[in-house]
């Protein structure tokens, strides 16, 4: 058993700076990052043993932050299609080691309030899940 959760960040990984261009990170962002980046956070992973190998459902979250003082939300949902567009339900993910994805799905997309409004720090988080069967 590998754990699955390592190929599906690298997958990820690729993916967001193909579509967006933007630094990605891994469960945080180092100082000084700028004012555009990407996190992916929260990745949890269940796994049963069938017959044939190991069915893991694996969610993982895209943060995506912008720092802006003049467009609020705008620009980090303009962010969030771009990402959108590239990773959904009808996105083939291609995995090594053995792994196989057999379903995506976008389990909800919502703006993260209760920020400080001075900071000018501005959330969209995308929370995918994934079925991976490792052979």
């Amino acid at each position: 058993m590998l754990n699955p959760n390592i190929e599906i960040k690298k997958w990820f990984y690729t993916e967001l700076v193909s579509a967006t261009g933007l630094g990605v990170y891994d469960g945080f962002s180092p100082e000084n990052v700028g004012n555009e980046y990407i996190i992916l956070e929260g990745r949890t992973s269940s796994q049963e043993q069938g017959k044939a190998g190991y069915t893991n459902a694996i969610t993982i979250i895209v943060d995506i932050v912008t720092k802006n003082a003049n467009f609020g939300y705008k620009r980090a949902e303009e962010i969030s299609n771009l990402v959108l567009a590239n990773i959904n339900s009808d996105t083939t993910i291609t995995l090594s080691n053995g792994f196989t994805s057999s379903a995506l799905s976008v389990e909800s997309v919502r703006n993260l309030d209760a920020l400080n409004p001075i900071d000018n720090v501005f959330r969209t988080i995308i929370i995918y899940n994934i079925i991976i069967t490792q052979n």
